[in-house]
């Protein structure tokens, strides 16, 4: 199933989409009072929002692909980090690339969201804990990267992680192929499977740690040496079996 938000003729709501058809829902997937309302749209005539708009924890994965190294030493654990939730983004929503930045890169990634409370969940059981998986763009400055002591805007900046276009439950994370474009040039290839460490690995751990609550998120890690973005620039996140998240940047 494909879960989604939306909004179309003054009504925003999550919903469930069909084919060409999207079933508004009320409450989320994780809630009781889930199910649908009667009310049924063509895709054509909605404007997908990020399907999660203000998660709890979005965290993402450092140095996750091998190909993404670039001579660094392997991690002998996962490295996550946190992004602020007020960075989400949805599909078709501008990438603000602030002025003071000299390198802004796209990063294509792969993203589980969480469906159920987790703590200290074994590798086994923490699949049973993703409710389903998006596209991600783990947008980054890289100059502020390699010289701010943290993170905190180089990869947290407002509309720094666009997702979309909806949460598609039916995944295998090992099985999918994440593609990266920018203006229809392909910047980045890789697969699932290239994992140092694999959804359930990242999971487990992140769980020892931190709660992992319904609706949180964890981009998986990205591959290769993306490319700059630059304003007017159009970027497409395709991923096998969930569709592609498209954004412009300005």
């Amino acid at each position: 199933m494909r879960h989604g938000k939306f909004t179309a003729k003054g009504v925003t709501a999550h919903c469930e989409i069909e084919g060409e058809t999207v079933h508004q829902v009320s409450g989320v997937p994780w809630s009781q009072g889930y199910k649908r309302t009667g009310e049924t749209y063509k895709l054509s005539e909605v404007r997908l929002l990020a399907p999660i708009q203000h998660p709890g924890k979005v965290f993402a994965m450092a140095l996750n692909y091998g190909s993404h190294l670039h001579n660094q030493p392997k991690p002998e654990r996962p490295e996550p980090f946190l992004k602020p939730s007020t960075s989400i983004c949805g599909p078709g929503d501008a990438i603000i690339l602030p002025r003071d930045s000299n390198r802004i890169d796209a990063e294509s990634e792969l993203v589980a969201v969480i469906g159920k409370q987790a703590k200290n969940v074994s590798e086994k059981d923490a699949p049973s804990y993703v409710y389903g998986y998006t596209c991600g763009n783990d947008v980054s400055a890289r100059d502020w990267q390699r010289g701010d002591k943290s993170w905190w805007r180089a990869k947290g900046s407002d509309t720094f992680s666009p997702i979309g276009p909806w949460i598609e439950t039916n995944v295998d994370p090992s099985k999918v192929q994440i593609i990266g474009r920018i203006n229809g040039k392909e910047a980045q290839r890789c697969h699932g499977s290239e994992m140092i460490f694999n959804v359930a690995q990242c999971v487990s751990f992140i769980s020892k740690y931190t709660t992992l609550m319904p609706g949180d998120m964890i981009f998986t890690g990205t591959s290769g040496t993306p490319d700059a973005l630059k304003p007017g620039d159009r970027v497409d996140i395709e991923i096998s079996g969930i569709g592609t998240l498209s954004n412009t940047c300005k």
